[in-house]
């Protein structure tokens, strides 16, 4: 009777777990209905990107000397290539670019299954990794969806890492190096995960190391040439040697660990360690090195991001990916181990284990409704656009460029891109610096712009206040037409010639 009791309170447990895992994946969806089709932006780089596809799209290179009417972003550029692209069918704005880094994000939650299910042949643990990474929507940033280039760049790793671990043929192999590349195309940090990888196939299987290597770094190198060769230069200055020089914050070095890491992952983390460790017997040696030097590229990228500069929360991608992946197959390992106990016992473990999965999936709600602009947001982009209208002459946005090209106008540089010139530290690229300050001192010399609109966030153009005055407040409410995610700001004040 009591064992009965324990296999039928295992099951409840086991479904109210799933159908809460599933939840997560349902309100994501249900958030990405109302977001993708927002026309302002969820967070304050996102209308860096458009821009960049405007730039794209008008035929321009894209690496080029930094001034004050472009600065390029400090990514590899294949994520605004393939956004201008789909532009051209679907109009210019955000919908184009939102949609690649939502179907990304879905492709993720697959490739995080089909994991999973390949190593272990069991549905419920793939689909609980699935479920987890997806319940991290809020904790790395509110991220999947946004027109940035982080969902198509972890999709694109995934790929290459499933396909690695999979799959064996040396066509595989091939393909694995094309989709790490493509991801290290999107943003580079898939270099510093795929350094890992490739030491694991040269001590484990050097023959089958050369299919995934050689075309990995023949791709990554000639293309790097290619695109440093047409930009004279600027791809390198942008991509390697500007991001070096961004000022360090040493405060993630365990912040990273415990706050980003083991506090939110207070059970699945160490489910995640478990299953490495129960890799270590000699039989399973060569899967104990792949996941573990996996690792140490997911998390170290995470970490290194945190670390250098700062990075926001959705630098944490990758190593919640992998420790959804890890997740899932130490809750499979677990059940596994629990079949070799006496009926009594097994049920028993059974429910402590999916009662403490639940526990952890329970830690990570987070009330959707906060990531969904509102109505009064809507209305106040709107009104915004109509204000800007009224103004003749050219306007300069810094944080907000994309609001112009409601208007017909120019967008100029982003204050994202110009700040990662502007702060360098490295004594080379003084004369590059030196050139965009002064090309911003003299259009506000000038009066260039008939209006410059400074943020909540202020950052002020060089000598801007010499030459231009505060004129007017944009908002008379203080809650309205911020962005929901990333730094929390929108347009302020209106500042015009003196």
């Amino acid at each position: 009777m009591e064992s009965n009791s324990l296999d039928r309170l295992a099951k409840f447990l086991k479904y109210t777990l799933l159908a809460g895992g599933i939840l997560y994946i349902a309100a994501y969806l249900i958030m990405v209905f109302f977001r993708i089709q927002y026309p302002f932006e969820l967070e304050w780089e996102e209308g860096a990107s458009l821009e960049h596809v405007r730039w794209v799209l008008s035929n321009h290179n894209y690496y080029v000397a930094p001034s004050l009417e472009f600065v390029p972003s400090i990514y590899t550029p294949l994520f605004f290539y393939i956004s201008a692209v789909m532009s051209k069918i679907l109009g210019v704005g955000f919908l184009p670019l939102r949609i690649i880094s939502f179907v990304s994000s879905i492709g993720s939650f697959i490739m995080i299954y089909l994991m999973v299910n390949h190593e272990t042949k069991d549905n419920l643990s793939a689909m609980l990794a699935s479920c987890l990474f997806a319940a991290t929507f809020q904790l790395s940033g509110s991220w999947f969806d946004i027109g940035r280039v982080d969902s198509f760049f972890l999709f694109s790793l995934l790929v290459g890492i499933y396909l690695l671990k999979c799959r064996t043929s040396p066509a595989s192999r091939v393909v694995a190096a094309i989709f790490f590349s493509i991801s290290f195309f999107t943003k580079q940090t898939a270099l510093v995960i795929s350094l890992p990888i490739m030491l694991y196939f040269i001590l484990s299987d050097r023959r089958s190391a050369l299919f995934f290597i050689i075309p990995l770094a023949s791709i990554i190198g000639i293309g790097s040439v290619l695109f440093n060769y047409m930009s004279d230069g600027w791809f390198n200055f942008y991509v390697f040697e500007l991001p070096k020089t961004t000022p360090l914050d040493t405060r993630p070095i365990m912040h990273f660990w415990i706050k980003d890491i083991v506090l939110p992952f207070y059970i699945a983390i160490f489910i995640a360690i478990f299953y490495i460790v129960s890799l270590t017997n000699v039989s399973k040696k060569q899967m104990f090195s792949f996941y573990l030097l996996t690792a140490v590229g997911m998390f170290g990228a995470s970490w290194f991001s945190r670390y250098r500069g700062g990075g926001y929360y959705n630098v944490l991608l990758p190593a919640y990916a992998f420790t959804s992946i890890l997740f899932g197959l130490g809750v499979n390992k677990l059940s596994m181990i629990s079949q070799s106990l006496p009926a009594r016992k097994q049920d028993l473990m059974k429910c402590i284990l999916y009662f403490v999965c639940i526990l952890q999936f329970g830690s990570l709600i987070y009330n959707p409704m906060n990531q969904i602009p509102s109505k009064e947001d809507l209305e106040a982009g709107w009104d915004l656009v109509g204000k800007l209208a009224k103004i003749d002459g050219e306007i300069y946005i810094p944080f907000h460029g994309y609001l112009n090209s409601f208007n017909g106008k120019k967008g100029y540089a982003h204050q994202m891109g110009m700040r990662d010139v502007l702060t360098t530290s490295s004594e080379k690229h003084a004369h590059i610096k030196s050139k965009l300050i002064e090309e911003i001192k003299q259009a506000m010399k000038e009066r260039k712009f008939s209006a410059i609109i400074i943020d909540s966030e202020p950052w002020y153009p060089r000598g801007m206040k010499e030459y231009y005055i505060e004129n007017e407040r944009i908002f008379d409410k203080d809650n309205i037409f911020f962005s929901v995610t990333g730094m929390r700001t929108r347009p302020e004040i209106i500042y015009t010639p003196r």
